[in-house]
């Protein structure tokens, strides 16, 4: 749909564009005073920052990483709470605007003064609240079923906020209940990338820092709200293209029409049979409205 009529966008994707080579894609590691960020780097050309859903960390960016990286350089990160990142002040809590500031301590940290960031469900509530802090900073703004309303976490996540519970959950995570939450993410199941339930379970398990990193994980999913952000959305000054797909089983549908009644400068798309993550569930039909969005500027 667009943000003005509300209907239905139902035009076929295009194959992927394939040509040119796809970069090679690089692990890197850059410590600050917030915390030792960990992402991807890949390509050349206008900066673009991508931030991943709430425990989806950067693996879930693998692919969209390398579509963009073609004329782009991208920066697919960790925030603190996801992934290898570590946050170096474990005494206070990590909220909203906490996440945001740290965000622009890593592009400070990378080099880059303006950058275009894609944000995918609670990515995207990060991206907004970036945004709205921090607007010098954005040159776009694209948004893949985001968090950034002031409404209930899904069950799966309402469990981490719980003492004790939360605890036990991270650190007996299993394969089934990764299964499940991947699963839950996209409508048609045969995408779901190779290896990426495998992945989640080695992060969680066996990645170094462990014991740290899952308790940064529970301390930004307790600390995190979104009034704030949902109140603000009128003051987003950048343009926003909003991607939503028609069968999110996470976050539903009928809550595109709050971000496109209050961003002043959205067009928004309802992508039919596309689950929560978009990028990897429908990738032609979200690179097809992507790639021209993030590559306006270039004339």
């Amino acid at each position: 749909m667009d943000s003005t009529s509300g209907r239905p966008d139902n035009q076929t994707s295009p194959q992927r564009d394939d040509s040119r080579r796809t970069p090679s894609i690089r692990e890197a590691e850059i410590d600050t005073a917030v915390a030792h960020f960990h992402y991807a780097q890949a390509g050349t050309g206008p900066p673009v920052l991508l931030l991943p859903g709430s425990g989806g960390w950067k693996l879930t960016l693998t692919d969209l990483t390398a579509a963009l990286a073609r004329r782009h350089t991208v920066y697919a990160l960790d925030p603190p709470g996801q992934g290898l990142t570590r946050i170096h002040d474990r005494s206070t809590r990590f909220g909203t605007d906490a996440v945001a500031d740290s965000i622009r301590t890593f592009l400070d940290a990378v080099g880059i003064r303006r950058a275009a960031i894609v944000g995918h469900s609670w990515g995207g509530g990060f991206a907004l609240r970036f945004a709205q802090l921090h607007p010098e900073r954005l040159t776009r703004l694209a948004l893949i079923a985001p968090g950034g309303l002031d409404v209930a976490d899904r069950w799966e996540f309402r469990l981490l906020r719980l003492p004790v519970l939360g605890e036990i959950g991270v650190h007996l995570i299993s394969t089934a209940s990764v299964r499940h939450m991947i699963r839950k993410s996209f409508a048609n199941r045969d995408r779901i990338p190779d290896n990426l339930i495998q992945d989640y379970v080695r992060m969680m398990r066996q990645a170094p820092g462990r014991a740290e990193r899952l308790a940064d994980l529970l301390r930004v999913e307790r600390s995190v709200r979104w009034s704030d952000t949902e109140r603000d959305l009128s003051s987003v000054d950048a343009p926003v293209l909003l991607l939503w797909g028609s069968e999110d089983r996470y976050f539903p549908v009928r809550l595109m029409q709050r971000f496109t009644a209050r961003l002043p400068h959205v067009q928004a798309h309802l992508l039919p049979g596309g689950g929560h993550s978009l990028h990897d569930d429908l990738p032609d039909a979200t690179m097809q409205r992507l790639r021209p969005f993030l590559s306006a500027d270039l004339g």
